[in-house]
């Protein structure tokens, strides 16, 4: 019980205090708070310390559906317009990339087990997220230990994927293109941190948290429901997504609730959490001592599909904000659309990233399934 009580503190504590450093230091704000908290992650649950990974799993399941009702509600939807064409072509490009690049890992690792199955698994992952892989890995009926492995090895090397995305993606490949990504203006209130000094009373400032907070956990609360309603089952990550995100931009339209000042500093600091959360479910000792086969089948896919995907979008005149984000949509989903938007320092993507997002989930079990019966034709 303890060890629990200690390990949520941490998870809170931690995140809180790299913001409130954040405006003290410059490497951390260069850095950022994510990258950090994502880096602490992985260390801590590599390093033999104390670490309930379900406990893990539980906050970060619970975190991010509310942080992205409340970050949407003060979302701008003139990108939205703006950027849907070009948005809706790279991720395009990425859906052929990644379904071409793992058809092609099949026959350069012919002697990995079940090499066609984990093929399929990563088509559905990297085109809508983790929920898609497992799907996919139970609909062509993979070994249990397959499935374990071959998740496990994404988590590590999409960890490392996301610190490139996070770091070095932008500068690199704004070297091959003029072309201008779209942004929006930020308000006020957008601008401010979760310790800043907003410009309003300190009671003023807990009621519209509290207010936040409740609108975050009901939105959660509805779109459980909804989930049970249609699917009989209240954790499928697919629909609550999909709802979360339709009450978040539903709310925004609402003058009092859009104007919330703690909303979206408050949503912020969640994703701060969320990305210490994942981090810390990361296990490279399994993966390296037992999986290297399947490591090489994993990275091969995303690294080789990441590169095919910006090579085609820069060639069509993409932007590098839209290749960053849909690549993100895709290879992790909805979830991680807002701290990669906060990296790239283009929070107008947020919307268009996250509705990619939601295409993916939709596509991308057909996509993985019809993969793995072409497969089975071929071989």
């Amino acid at each position: 019980m303890l060890l629990t009580v200690i390990q949520i503190v941490l998870f809170f504590g931690i995140p809180y205090l790299l913001v409130v450093l954040e405006n003290k230091s410059k490497f951390i704000k260069t850095v950022g708070p994510i990258i950090f908290c994502y880096a602490i992650g992985i260390i801590w649950a590599n390093s033999g310390l104390p670490l309930d990974a379900s406990l893990s799993d539980t906050i970060s399941s619970v975190l991010i559906p509310i942080a992205i009702t409340l970050i949407l509600l003060n979302s701008d939807f003139l990108t939205l317009k703006k950027n849907v064409k070009k948005t809706g072509l790279s991720f395009l490009l990425l859906c052929i990339s990644v379904m071409s690049v793992a058809a092609i890992s099949v026959f350069i690792f012919p002697n990995v087990y079940e090499n066609s199955k984990i093929a399929s698994m990563l088509v559905g992952c990297y085109t809508g997220g983790t929920p898609n892989l497992f799907a996919i890995g139970y609909g062509v009926n993979a070994d249990k230990n397959t499935i374990i492995v071959a998740n496990l090895a994404d988590q590590v090397l999409g960890g490392a994927y996301f610190l490139f995305i996070c770091t070095l993606a932008k500068p690199l490949l704004s070297k091959f293109t003029k072309q201008i990504s779209v942004a929006t203006e930020k308000t006020d209130y957008q601008k401010e941190s979760i310790v800043s000094k907003l410009t309003i009373p300190l009671k003023e400032k807990i009621k519209q948290g509290v207010i936040a907070i409740l609108i975050g956990i009901g939105a959660l609360g509805v779109s459980i429901g909804i989930s049970y309603l249609l699917t009989k089952q209240a954790t499928n990550v697919a629909v609550i997504m999909l709802c979360v995100s339709l009450i978040g931009v539903a709310l925004s339209f609402v003058k009092g609730v859009r104007q919330n000042k703690v909303s979206y500093p408050l949503g912020q600091y969640f994703i701060y959490v969320f990305s210490l959360a994942v981090g810390s479910m990361a296990d490279m000792q399994l993966i390296i001592g037992q999986s290297v086969q399947v490591l090489g089948i994993v990275a091969f896919v995303l690294f080789a599909t990441m590169t095919l995907h910006f090579i085609l979008a820069l060639l069509l005149k993409i932007d590098v904000d839209t290749i960053i984000i849909t690549s993100i949509a895709g290879i992790f989903g909805p979830a991680f659309i807002i701290p990669t938007a906060k990296a790239i320092k283009n929070e107008g993507v947020i919307l268009i990233g996250i509705a990619t997002g939601l295409l993916g989930y939709a596509i991308g079990n057909f996509m993985g399934l019809s993969l793995y019966e072409i497969l089975k034709l071929i071989n």
